[in-house]
């Protein structure tokens, strides 16, 4: 397994039930978020992957919008996310897109990865992942 989506598509697959699953893939973003005094007031670029689990895989009723959770409440849910106020810590940030993004009652489980793009000067990267069943 590769990450925390991954293995949480696995789990509710290996239950027997159909999973469908909706994501944000490597949106970035500039936000003020850090511990160190040079982090404080200056926005770095993050990227945001989230995975949501909405349950079983069947064909929806119509093939309309109104039928299924919009993935496009993810971008919205990243946004409220990001405007509450300035976090020091990744994890805190993350606590706080999981709680936006689990909650539609369609969700049943969602995993959001956050990385600081630029934090290393080797190219290397640093970030946290969270995954979260209701």
């Amino acid at each position: 397994m590769t990450n925390h989506s991954e293995a949480l598509l696995r789990l509710l697959e290996s239950s027997g039930m159909g999973v469908s699953s909706l994501f944000l893939e490597s949106a970035v973003r500039e936000v003020d978020v850090g511990i160190h005094p040079h982090e404080v007031g200056s926005p770095q670029r993050i990227r945001f992957d989230i995975h949501v689990v909405t349950g079983g895989a069947e064909k929806p009723p119509e093939d309309s919008i109104d039928q299924v959770l919009d993935y496009e409440y993810l971008l919205a849910a990243l946004d409220r996310a990001l405007a509450m106020d300035r976090p020091a810590l990744l994890e805190t940030l993350a606590t706080r897109l999981l709680d936006e993004v689990l909650a539609p009652s369609e969700a049943v489980a969602a995993s959001v990865s956050i990385t600081k793009l630029d934090a290393l000067e080797d190219g290397g990267r640093l970030g946290c992942s969270m995954t979260r069943l209701k």
